[in-house]
């Protein structure tokens, strides 16, 4: 991988991404391969998104999911995936690291959320 070419043009869909969804409420999870099957937990439940940005850490791509007061790092990224939809509903993004575990964004459907 040109860590440099990525960085720049990752750096750029970031700051789009970011920019088009800052405020939307958030779920952040991890699937990781365990025994054969895809382990996952959820980190974060409705918190508003803040920002996703991109940083080099030696020669590996790091991202950071920022929402709410929560700052959530993925080492190693090698691949990002967006998810876009007409209604919005399931929009998001997932970053996949040098170990095989996906972190996926997604955003929650403010219609369907519980007033607090």
């Amino acid at each position: 991988m040109n860590a440099t070419k990525n960085q720049h043009n990752w750096a750029n869909q970031l700051k789009f991404f970011s920019e088009q969804n800052t405020g939307r409420p958030t779920r952040l999870g991890v699937f990781e391969p365990s025994g054969g099957v895809a382990a996952d937990y959820w980190i974060e439940c409705g918190l508003p998104l803040i920002g996703v940005d991109l940083d080099m850490h030696g020669d590996a791509l790091a991202v950071q999911i920022m929402a709410g007061s929560l700052t959530h790092e993925i080492k190693n990224a090698v691949k990002l995936s967006y998810h876009l939809t007409a209604s919005g509903d399931e929009d998001g993004l997932d970053v996949l690291d040098g170990d095989s575990r996906m972190k996926v964004l997604r955003f929650e459907n403010s219609r369907t959320q519980t007033p607090v």
